[in-house]
């Protein structure tokens, strides 16, 4: 019989024995007992232990496919120190940088903190210093905003980009930040929007009036050219249909009237056409600076609503869980 012993420090032994019946039993050296689960005798011989490592992973990792034991608790050990030595760089990054804050030198925090975030890219501590540095302690809370707003990317992109629990922490600690921003904004709103619709209602009135000039001169210049042009049609097929020119003079009379409706027509179409794009563009408030302003402040409003909704919803959720629990017990 040849039996493989190895140190319980690397593995654990799993012994399969041959029964008398022909069946092979499986038999955890751990186990107690050295019987099967049916209680069947097993045979002496014919014994063959296999040994499995033991690793703290839970995923299986392919380079420790081909190494011995040894082999792998060396390479694990290499690891950790690797790992240890980046969390050690790490928390000092975080440390240099939560000094740096402190001291004022946002710029040079943000490098801290941005090293640290090489180091570990969902670190919640690391995502909220680097832009606590960035908007400089968020007294300028539109340093956040600006990276999403002027891209029209959603607030989920932030929670994608920061995570969630660095998104949840920074609307917990400043949300008062961004709920004083938001009045400002609303407060910048009012006003604005005020001057631009009154603007915006009397061009509608003096359009309105402009569009519908346009579309009567338009209607009144398109009757006679297309009456004068079918006309000369008509009269330019009739000269085909007899022997003498009767019909050639009043073509080429025709001709010409319809030539000149033509040049009428193209001018009040024009007309007619601009008309119609200057009413449409004055429902647009991108169409002039202020109106262009009021929206820039509305997409900012709407960005900083959904992050205070996004943390109210939270709140919601935990007062819920709070009063489940209280009614369970």
């Amino acid at each position: 019989m040849e039996e493989r012993i190895i140190d319980d420090e690397y593995g654990r032994g799993i012994r399969l024995k041959k029964t008398k019946d022909g069946y092979v039993d499986v038999t955890d050296e751990l186990a107690e007992g050295n019987e099967n689960a049916e209680g069947e005798e097993v045979m002496d011989a014919e014994e063959i232990t296999f040994q499995f490592p033991e690793t703290d992973e839970g995923d299986y990792d392919e380079r420790y496919a081909e190494l011995t034991p040894e082999e792998a608790a060396e390479l694990r050990k290499q690891q950790e120190a690797e790992i240890a030595r980046q969390k050690a760089e790490y928390d000092r990054a975080c440390r240099e940088g939560e000094a740096l804050l402190a001291s004022g030198s946002f710029k040079s925090a943000e490098l801290k903190f941005e090293k640290a975030l090489k180091l570990d890219g969902d670190a919640v501590e690391a995502a909220v210093g680097y832009w606590r540095a960035k908007t400089s302690n968020f007294t300028q809370p539109d340093v956040l905003a600006d990276e999403y707003v002027k891209a029209d990317n959603p607030i989920e992109d932030l929670e994608y980009d920061l995570g969630f629990k660095a998104v949840d922490k920074i609307k917990q600690d400043y949300r008062s930040v961004f709920e004083k921003r938001l009045e400002e904004l609303k407060t910048e709103e009012a006003p604005l929007a005020e001057k631009v619709e009154s603007k915006q209602a009397n061009r509608r009135v003096y359009l309105k009036e402009r569009f519908k000039k346009a579309t009567v001169m338009f209607i009144a210049a398109m009757v006679p050219f297309l009456t004068s042009l079918i006309l000369t049609v008509v009269f330019g097929l009739k000269n085909f249909t007899t022997p003498d020119s009767r019909y050639v003079i009043p073509t080429i009379v025709l001709g010409c009237i319809a030539f000149v409706c033509f040049i009428v027509f193209l001018i009040f179409t024009n007309k007619f056409l601009n008309a119609a794009r200057m009413r449409r563009a004055n429902e647009k408030l991108s169409s002039t600076d202020d109106g262009d302003e009021l929206l820039e402040i509305r997409r900012y409003k709407a960005w900083y609503e959904q992050l205070l909704i996004g943390r109210a919803i939270i709140e919601d959720d935990e007062e819920f869980d709070e009063e489940t629990e209280d009614g369970e017990e």
